[in-house]
């Protein structure tokens, strides 16, 4: 009978131990809200936005203590989240957090692109999806190396993984020279170098347009390059500029932008593309600003916040060639506004972008013109200038 009777008790005990676990998980998971929050807080500070800036910062519990680890891209922005952790504990915190670029690279923070079109990755593999382009002699910045690859961070900002055979591996010092010598540009879309200044010589590297290369002097109708990785060769005059001149005599202008466009109908459509070889809508409209002067942010989202807002009606009035044009979801009440698509307005109620899983391509607004797209008019969100000194007078 003394058993019997003592099992209220033990039920008692039982369901307090469970009752003051399940009061500690709450604790903790109150905690954990907490830190998260201070960390949002820093991150929307120092970075918005997860692809042109590093802030990935976790934490662990080592008995008594926690431990604030990740990564991040600059000094401040550590800083700033430790000691938000600190003040949402109330106590000290042990920082592991690494700054990038990594100390262990030591100089040699710099890759100079020695292949034509170098794509960088989602992720430090060859089957992740492809993120974005570098072209020939353009200079990404070095922030780590991890499982044979570099995370790099481009021209543009934007932050990938790429493999260190796509670039040669430099310092400060390496880039300014790069940087200081006398270089040609690829003006055509497409060409080669080529190992001797003959057309039936074997080729050295393919080349596609934005393309750099070292000017080592001419032979004939030819120019003697160097790749970035000192390579040399010979490319065809006729398809190649000095690249000084061809800066300082880039005008973007309606008719220049809808010129460099014109020349790319017809290139596939390719996700992370950049490049005559594949371009997706927004690689294809930051080539054709690029080719003329202007650098564009890589995501038609990050173009949606470029310029100035073009108010139109329907009718399409007031919009200018060379204007952006941008497809996707309107703000509602319930939901955000969502870019996914981007466009070049060329007059007339006309565009051209690269619509996914299609080559580049002319559309129109108008519904009663032959290339006209309906779910492209039903998607239509919203217009915005560039060109700015392009505007009409107020």
């Amino acid at each position: 009978m003394t058993r019997y009777r003592s099992l209220p008790h033990f039920f008692f005990i039982l369901l307090t131990v469970i009752l003051s676990a399940c009061s500690s998980v709450n604790h903790l998971t109150r905690e954990d809200e907490a830190i998260t929050s201070s960390l949002q807080s820093v991150k929307e500070r120092h970075a918005p936005d997860r692809r042109i800036r590093v802030f990935d910062i976790t934490w662990e519990r080592r008995g008594s203590q926690l431990v604030v680890k990740g990564e991040v891209d600059n000094a401040a922005a550590r800083e700033d989240a430790v000691s938000a952790i600190r003040a949402t504990m109330g106590r000290d915190v042990i920082d592991s957090v690494r700054v990038l670029p990594d100390e262990t690279l030591g100089q040699r923070r710099f890759g100079i692109v020695t292949v034509s079109v170098a794509n960088m990755r989602s992720r430090p593999a060859q089957p992740a999806e492809l993120a974005t382009q570098v072209l020939m002699g353009m200079v990404v910045k070095l922030l780590k190396y991890e499982g044979g690859w570099y995370y790099v961070q481009s021209h543009d900002q934007y932050l990938s993984w790429l493999e260190p055979d796509a670039m040669v591996v430099t310092d400060r010092a390496g880039v300014e020279a790069w940087e200081q010598t006398q270089k040609v540009i690829v003006t055509e879309p497409y060409g080669l170098v080529r190992q001797k200044p003959d057309r039936n010589a074997f080729p050295v590297s393919d080349l596609v347009a934005g393309a750099l290369l070292k000017k080592k002097g001419t032979d004939g109708g030819w120019v003697k390059v160097a790749l970035p990785d000192s390579t040399e060769g010979f490319v065809e005059q006729a398809i190649v500029e000095d690249e000084s001149t061809w800066r300082a005599t880039r005008v973007a202008s309606p008719e220049t932008i809808e010129r460099t466009a014109m020349r790319f109908l017809g290139v596939p459509y390719l996700w992370g593309g950049t490049s005559v070889k594949g371009m997706d809508c927004s690689g294809f409209t930051k080539t054709v600003f690029r080719l003329n002067g202007m650098e564009l942010n890589r995501d038609a989202n990050q173009q949606a916040l470029m310029g100035e807002e073009v108010v139109i009606d329907e009718q399409f009035n007031n919009l200018r060639t060379g204007d952006l044009l941008f497809f996707g979801r309107k703000a509602t009440a319930d939901r955000p506004e969502r870019i996914t698509h981007v466009a070049i307005y060329v007059g007339n109620k006309e565009y051209i972008h690269a619509p996914g899983g299609a080559r580049v391509r002319i559309n129109s607004f108008d519904p009663a013109a032959p290339n006209f797209s309906q779910s492209l008019l039903t998607s239509f969100v919203r217009a915005r200038r560039v060109l700015i000194d392009q505007r009409k007078p107020s």
